[in-house]
């Protein structure tokens, strides 16, 4: 059998060879990452007798689904808070040494010899959509941030809208904000127009994109959820097959409380792990905080309530969010909507 360890980088990748006996076979260095690259080792080493092993970085999804869709059985190293000393802590570092480690531990794995955290890689359409996610999550902050500074240079010159106009974010407030004899302030009106353009044609997108999915239109029976942050959530899981229980996603999403002992002396209090995206525990802390002015008697609300009599308002969010995520669970395992009473006990 062979083992193959491929160090990848966003130009160039370089790859070792191992046998059953962790003898070094071959080393492949400096070809491309593309398809004309990859195809080296097709050429060489065929599905049925190789395995890959490959760190999860910018382009890792590429080499993925190329080696996948050809027969072979790869996986990516989930890298992430250093959970892979032997690639991240080390006092001799090459690409070539970082590719021997791999096809070791690709052997290690594969043979069950050793179990390391792997990655997830969706598809290619989850990706675009995951992606247009982002776009309109980076669109959406920088219309917030423009705002502000919209609202210190009003301050600053002294600035009033028109009697009727409340915000900056509707057209006839615009185009009076532009109207004036300031070219910085028209200039970011310009900039904040174009990223709520932006974030209009996000939102129709996802809208299309998911206007027959159950799931989605589920997550949306909670009031505060809109499209934006249901599709976030819904294609970071990425099928709820995935996880067994409601504490592997809680896990997932960075949400874990860790703790730790240490000569006697234990931490009670623990940390999240924080090892999950940290846009969906924006937007689930989002949901938390205005979750009790929809709801304001439903069992997420109350304990929300109850925490925030006991704990510091940020530890009474994070274990909101965390029984937030248990219902989210239910309710897609379960393709249900939302119920004022919990689905699941958290």
């Amino acid at each position: 059998m062979n083992y193959i360890g491929i160090d990848v980088h966003k130009s160039i990748c370089t790859a070792v060879v191992m046998n059953d006996d962790e003898k070094v076979i071959d080393q492949i260095i400096d070809f491309g990452t593309n398809d004309e690259g990859y195809s080296f080792i097709v050429d060489h080493y065929s599905p049925e007798d190789s395995y890959i092993l490959f760190e999860n970085l910018t382009t890792a999804h590429r080499v993925y689904h190329f080696f996948k869709d050809k027969g072979y059985r790869v996986e990516g190293l989930h890298t992430g808070h250093g959970c892979v000393t032997e690639i991240s802590k080390t006092d001799f570092k090459t690409d070539l040494e970082d590719a021997t480690k791999l096809a070791r531990m690709c052997k290690d794995h594969f043979t069950g010899r050793r179990e390391y955290s792997l990655a997830h890689f969706a598809d290619i359409d989850s990706m675009k959509a995951k992606e247009l996610c982002r776009v309109m999550n980076d669109c959406s902050e920088q219309r917030d941030k423009l705002n502000l500074r919209i609202q210190a240079y009003m301050d600053m010159f002294d600035i009033r809208l028109p009697k009727g106009l409340k915000t900056v974010y509707s057209d006839k407030a615009m185009k009076y904000l532009k109207s004036l004899d300031h070219l910085a302030l028209t200039i970011m009106v310009e900039d904040m127009a174009s990223a709520m353009a932006h974030i209009e044609k996000a939102r129709k997108g996802l809208e299309s994109l998911f206007k027959d999915n159950e799931d989605v239109r589920n997550l949306m029976s909670i009031k505060g959820i809109a499209i934006q942050t249901a599709a976030t959530i819904y294609t970071v899981i990425d099928g709820i097959e995935r996880f067994g229980t409601p504490e592997s996603l809680v896990s997932y999403f960075g949400l874990k409380i860790t703790r730790h002992e240490s000569g006697g002396d234990r931490d009670l209090h623990g940390h999240i792990n924080k090892r999950g995206d940290p846009l969906v525990r924006k937007y689930l802390a989002n949901v938390v905080v205005k979750h009790p002015i929809y709801y304001p008697d439903s069992d997420l609300a109350r304990f929300y309530k109850r925490k925030k009599e006991i704990m510091p308002h940020w530890k009474a969010v994070t274990a909101s969010m965390r029984k937030l995520v248990c219902i989210i669970w239910a309710m897609l395992a379960r393709h249900q909507v939302y119920r004022f009473s919990s689905l699941v006990k958290a």
